[in-house]
């Protein structure tokens, strides 16, 4: 347990990964003043351009084979592509009778067609079947249509009396019928690189017959947190101090967004413990985020430290509530500086850094689900700068969070952010806008074929 006068305990594991993808906001092009890494840091970026830095900087993680049992959360570094047309025979999706449509061609209840019956056909395997012209057999959901039937019509609208059935409405060709190619051809591609396999994802490939897949290697994310007034989670805080809170914040959604985290512990002294940490993450890990060190005054240590060990980049954003956030560049290798309050933080991650995540795993960049709900009260905003206002929902009514720095329980009232984009003064009671939900992420992109 932690005490005030021992400031001994350092956190340094690694967890494992668990699932998905998350995402954030498309980004536009890069200016070209950020393009350019030779040149003096950007002091005062929009979110769009510092999701456009992050991107760009991003470095790919190797590629692995997976079994598909182990491969949910991952991110398809190849196509997959069908081996065989899916299901392979044409098979009844309805109980029923397997016909020939020319033989119950404009069939009545008051002039059904006769079959004669040839027996049935039940799913699994079974020898070819075959039905002549006026003869019909009876068929299972999943049966193996049997040659000479292309249609199969249900069995409310049938009737077996003894060797012969009275069938009582027509079927087109066809009909309650799945054909052998019609999940899927061989050669076709059934999932694009980049999408990240999800658990339903896994069921079809196992349908498919597929059962490894190339992916990239889930990125492992060093975290580091920094101040003199941090305790451990487990440690109880003398008065000034306070716990430390983000290192577990960022893990959670690092392991949410298919990345393995690896916490390295609090750097309580300053710039020289951030900057020992920060080489040793830096040697271990595929990037690496620090919670606590970018502040507007003399306490903005992360800058400091990345400067000496790499280049700084970007320092600071354009958007209100004011943000400082960090992004440089230590061989190769992305560092990310994040305010201490808890609130920007996770704004920040869903925001911004989900993205450098789904950059090194090979992903696109997938916006937060949408949706639209009334203002319950003003919100103003200056027609000079960008807002992205977090907001809690009640019924369908959006309140804007308070905003007073250190309070970690706004984060659990935190259900989306609203966006206000620069030049607009603010939204009025009443109006209906359109929040970024923060509740749950959209799929990643559409399923080949749907829209």
């Amino acid at each position: 347990m932690y005490s005030p006068a021992t400031k001994t305990m350092n956190i340094h594991y690694q967890t494992h990964p668990v699932i998905h993808p998350e995402p954030s906001i498309m980004p536009g092009s890069l200016p070209s003043d950020i393009q350019d890494k030779d040149k003096s840091p950007i002091y005062s970026a929009s979110v769009k351009d510092a999701i456009t830095l992050i991107r760009s900087i991003a470095p790919e993680t190797l590629v692995e084979t997976r079994f598909i049992d182990d491969a949910d959360g991952y991110t398809l570094a190849a196509p997959v592509i069908c081996r065989e047309d899916m299901p392979g025979y044409d098979r009844s999706w309805k109980d029923g009778f397997a016909v020939n449509s020319r033989d119950v061609k404009g069939a009545k209840p008051e002039n059904p067609a006769i079959l004669t019956y040839t027996g049935e056909i039940r799913s699994g395997y079974s020898e070819k079947k075959q039905i002549k012209n006026g003869e019909c057999a009876a068929i299972i959901t999943g049966g193996p249509l049997p040659e000479g039937a292309d249609a199969v019509v249900m069995h409310e609208y049938a009737i077996l009396k003894g060797h012969s059935v009275e069938i009582t409405c027509p079927v087109i060709l066809g009909e309650n019928v799945i054909r052998k190619d019609e999940d899927a051809k061989a050669g076709e591609v059934i999932y694009q690189e980049g999408w990240v396999l999800r658990p339903q994802d896994i069921g079809v490939l196992a349908g498919f017959g597929i059962c490894t897949v190339q992916v990239r290697a889930m990125p492992v994310i060093g975290i580091l947190s920094t101040g003199p007034e941090l305790v451990p989670a487990d440690g109880r805080p003398a008065r000034g101090e306070i716990r430390e809170t983000n290192s577990y914040l960022i893990s959670a959604l690092c392991r949410k967004l298919g990345a393995i985290p690896k916490r390295y512990g609090i750097a309580w002294e300053g710039s020289a413990d951030l900057s020992h940490l920060l080489k040793t993450a830096v040697k271990e890990c595929d990037a690496v985020i620090i919670s606590g060190g970018s502040a507007h005054d003399e306490r903005d240590r992360t800058a400091e430290v990345i400067s000496g060990q790499g280049k700084l980049l970007l320092s600071g954003l354009s958007i209100s509530p004011r943000k400082k956030m960090v992004i440089g560049e230590i061989g190769g290798k992305p560092i990310i500086g994040l305010p201490g309050h808890p609130a920007s933080v996770y704004l920040l991650l869903l925001l911004v850094v989900t993205n450098l995540i789904q950059a090194m795993k090979g992903a696109d960049a997938h916006g937060l689900l949408k949706e639209q709900v009334i203002a319950g009260v003003d919100i103003k905003s200056h027609p000079d700068r960008e807002y992205h206002i977090p907001i809690r929902i009640s019924g369908d009514r959006a309140y804007p969070l308070g905003r007073k720095a250190g309070m970690v329980s706004i984060l659990s009232q935190c259900d989306g952010i609203i966006h206000i984009p620069q030049g607009s003064t603010g939204i009025k009671k009443g109006d209906v806008v359109e929040i970024m939900d923060l509740t749950c992420i959209r799929s990643p992109v559409s399923f080949p074929g749907i829209q």
